[in-house]
């Protein structure tokens, strides 16, 4: 993808993602980091037109319908936004076994898994 393309890619899927959070106010920044993040860190050779296209009628459509697309964007930013401001470090501190400490631990493993089976699966690009 030329430099142009990255662009056009990155203004058309903030717009996207945009409408589809109903421009409410913790996601709307959360979905800007979020491109901003993945549009700057990755190398122009990794971003994929299908993909990309994919993830933009993925966004169009949970800003169209209250759906699966839009449960599923609503919460992975949710889970976005509490992993940022270190919630999960708080449960740790308040576990009282060592079985949760683990599995709170693995948790972030597992979320990792599964949004990466998402994306194979759905041939797209989300990036939490």
């Amino acid at each position: 993808m030329s430099t142009q393309d990255r662009l056009r890619a990155y203004r058309h899927l903030y717009r996207a993602a945009l409408k589809a959070v109903c421009y409410a106010s913790p996601a709307r920044y959360e979905v800007r980091d979020i491109l901003r993040e993945s549009f700057r860190s990755s190398p122009a050779t990794s971003f994929n037109s299908r993909r990309v296209e994919n993830t933009l009628l993925f966004l169009k459509n949970a800003g169209l319908y209250n759906g699966y697309e839009h449960k599923i964007l609503k919460n992975l930013l949710h889970l976005k936004f509490f992993r940022d401001r270190r919630f999960d470090k708080q449960l740790l501190r308040r576990s009282n076994s060592d079985y949760a400490i683990e599995a709170r631990k693995h948790i972030w493993l597992q979320y990792r898994a599964t949004l990466t089976m998402l994306n194979e699966s759905l041939d797209i690009c989300l990036a939490f």
